[in-house]
């Protein structure tokens, strides 16, 4: 919790509940568009989301649980160590599901059904999390190779077809992306950390425009 700024305490907590739902509806739309159209991508796009949501929702309710301690002004040590506790959990439940998010979204543009290269993208991604000697910075590091890789998978489809509905969707990873190294800096620089968030949410309500947009078509 020392990377959030004072002013931005709390705040935190109710934007990650809006990602959470505002993720879930990109899951749910493309749920929907893969009911349409039958093809694997959407799936997997969707799928991807659930974990995206699940990763949110799980930091809001322990972040939450965490202002509320806070709240109580309780300063001795064992309830110190339970915030500490709670602040790791939240880490950990965010960081697998959100990593497990982005693997099936790596896995979706390699167009693959080999069984074998997704369970040895999850083997590695994993490995390198659980022996870093600091998770904070694994997590991002790892965060912006996987988005750098979606995004250029975007930018090669935008380049190819110039189609308006992938360049929502490559300026929303785009911004994911940025929001994912602006995190990197917020150890010391605690505007960023916000800043990350502002970033997050537009390029979620980008993704959702994207698909009500298919859908409605």
């Amino acid at each position: 919790m020392y990377l959030i700024p004072q002013w931005f305490f709390g705040y935190d907590v109710l934007l990650e509940l809006l990602f959470a739902f505002v993720t879930l509806l990109v899951a749910i739309y493309a749920f929907k568009v893969y009911k349409l159209s039958g093809e694997n991508q959407p799936l997997l796009f969707g799928v991807s989301f659930i974990f995206i949501s699940a990763s949110y929702m799980a930091q809001s309710f322990l972040n939450f649980m965490i202002v509320s301690e806070l709240n109580r002004d309780i300063c001795n040590a064992m309830k110190l160590a339970n915030i500490d506790t709670l602040n790791a959990l939240g880490i950990y439940f965010h960081t697998f599901f959100f990593i497990s998010g982005l693997l099936f979204l790596v896995y979706m543009t390699l167009k693959t059904k080999c069984a074998k290269t997704f369970s040895l993208m999850f083997i590695l991604a994993y490995a390198l999390l659980w022996f870093a000697s600091n998770t904070f910075y694994t997590f991002y590091f790892l965060s912006s190779v996987l988005l750098t890789y979606i995004l250029i998978h975007y930018l090669v489809a935008f380049v190819r077809k110039k189609q308006k509905r992938t360049l929502l969707v490559l300026v929303a990873f785009a911004f994911l992306l940025f929001g994912s190294i602006h995190f990197i800096f917020s150890i010391n620089h605690s505007l960023f950390y916000a800043l990350g968030h502002m970033l997050g949410l537009v390029a979620y309500i980008l993704i959702l425009i994207n698909l009500i947009i298919v859908i409605n078509k």
